[in-house]
């Protein structure tokens, strides 16, 4: 303090100055300085400290609560994630499923529809031949009475028809 004492009496001796004594000097601004600073600027520094410290409190409770809330979201759609695969398996079980019973019932309508156009066939071949064969019947017993007739007419003569006629008359009852 002696040496602040001294430096302050020998400038006011002096008067206004350049002085070269840089290091004397700027201990004893530096000293004026930090006492301003702790008697003046000590509450308001200490207030604006307070303010940051609390907004940096606040921030990082939001940042906490934000991540709470991402890491909620994200356990949640995990979740949802594998309730959605799981849906996805049951679904595609189910399909498979249902294709292979459809599968099968359309095989066995397929076998019923082959053994039906079987049936059908053999009905309608069956059919066809019974025509065929009722035609060549009517076509052989037309054929057999034109062949019948044709004979009769060079076989028969006046005496035959007279002993036919008679013998068809004593039949009769006559």
């Amino acid at each position: 303090m002696g040496n602040l004492f001294y430096l302050a009496t020998e400038e006011a001796a002096k008067g206004f100055g350049i002085n070269l004594d840089i290091l004397g000097s700027n201990v004893v601004n530096l000293a004026l300085v930090v006492g301003l600073l702790v008697v003046y600027g000590g509450k308001f520094v200490g207030n604006l400290l307070e303010e940051r410290r609390a907004k940096i409190q606040q921030e990082i409770q939001e940042a906490e609560a934000l991540a709470a809330q991402a890491q909620s979201k994200l356990t949640q759609a995990q979740q949802d994630l594998a309730q959605a695969q799981e849906k996805a398996k049951q679904i595609k079980a189910d399909a498979e499923v249902t294709a292979k019973r459809i599968s099968g019932e359309i095989l066995a309508q397929g076998d019923k529809d082959i053994e039906r156009m079987k049936a059908t066939a053999v009905q309608e071949l069956d059919s066809e031949r019974a025509k065929v064969i009722a035609q060549l019947k009517q076509r052989i017993a037309v054929l057999a009475l034109e062949k019948a007739e044709a004979q009769l007419k060079e076989s028969l003569n006046d005496e035959v028809q007279g002993k036919l006629i008679s013998r068809a008359v004593a039949q009769l009852g006559g």
